[in-house]
């Protein structure tokens, strides 16, 4: 069984601060240096001290050591981890590690929370209202079945139908809490109004559709998941065909700026990413309780993407 942890990677050296660490900072500067608060939170945001949180799927523990996605097999498109939400520090779902690994049932987001609605479970101090997140960090060990495709393309990302996909999940204020929800106590009938229950989640991003059975007859939504890798929210593709386990750090940034038409996108494909996720769309979009998942893929006979471990940081400035 695959290993999950909030806990900071082996090989990561970063300090991961917490709110009340990035505050402690704030208020040294301010009485130091007899500074305003806004010149305080420059420095900070320049010295990119924001707190943050992590997860790790670890695979080094099956007995094959990785876990392998096939491409044509049912598990082409796999689920593999999501962050707790954002900001949400006193939000606490039934069992971690089924949060984690479980992608969410694929249903239609009716309608957003509110942000007030979220502030029971927020420590203090919250999240800025405006663009929160700051930072994405992805790390990733990986890598294709180690042979096959154009013997050109080895040792390159070129024509790689292994990769990873981010995805982006919010939860659902209409969403029914029902008795076999995970989240769902009888005992705890007071104050049920304000639990927001782990079933809530809805899938943004990959979206969901809606099929037509036999003679036009609804069928039950499904994932909508592309054939080819995105542009906007391919993380990272494996090298064709290389020998051996790939380390990718792959970081994705709020004032990122690449136009996915210019050179520098040029440059982000030939590295393996998505030509269109250095423009920071991604990370600016990011609300108070959103939740950052990965997606493994692999496409057509013969193609395998053998994950060892992934890592998810998200950093968020106060």
């Amino acid at each position: 069984m695959a290993s999950y942890t909030n806990d900071t990677d082996d090989a990561s050296t970063e300090y991961e601060a917490s709110p009340a660490d990035v505050i402690a900072v704030k208020k040294l500067l301010m009485a130091a240096g007899n500074l305003p608060l806004e010149l305080a939170d420059m420095i900070v945001d320049q010295a990119e001290y924001w707190p943050c949180s992590s997860v790790t799927a670890d695979y080094s523990s099956l007995p094959s050591k990785v876990l392998g996605i096939r491409g044509t097999s049912n598990d082409e498109d796999k689920f593999l981890l999501r962050t707790e939400p954002l900001g949400l520090a006193h939000w606490t779902p039934p069992n971690h590690d089924s949060w984690r690994s479980t992608q969410a049932l694929p249903r239609k987001l009716e309608r957003e929370f509110d942000s007030d609605r979220f502030q029971e479970f927020v420590e203090e101090p919250p999240p800025v209202s405006n663009h929160p997140v700051r930072k994405i960090v992805f790390n990733l060990r990986s890598s294709d079945q180690g042979w096959g495709g154009n013997h050109s393309d080895h040792g390159t990302y070129r024509h790689s139908w292994t990769w990873f996909d981010a995805g982006l999940e919010r939860f659902d204020a209409e969403a029914q809490c029902e008795e076999n929800c995970p989240s769902y106590s009888a005992e705890e009938d007071e104050g049920k109004e304000s639990r927001i229950c782990s079933c809530a989640v809805r899938p943004i991003w990959p979206d969901v559709a809606s099929n037509e059975g036999n003679e036009g007859a609804a069928a039950p939504p499904r994932y909508n998941h592309p054939l080819h890798a995105t542009a906007d929210h391919k993380i990272q593709a494996n090298k064709v065909a290389a020998q051996g386990m790939q380390n990718h750090h792959i970081v994705w940034r709020w004032d990122d700026d690449v136009d996915p038409n210019s050179s520098a996108a040029e440059d982000l494909e030939t590295s393996g990413r998505g030509n269109a996720t250095g423009n920071g769309e991604f990370v600016r979009s990011m609300k108070l309780g959103d939740i950052v998942t990965v997606w493994g893929r692999a496409r057509f006979g013969g193609w395998q993407n053998r994950v060892e471990k992934v890592e998810i940081k998200v950093y968020w400035a106060v």
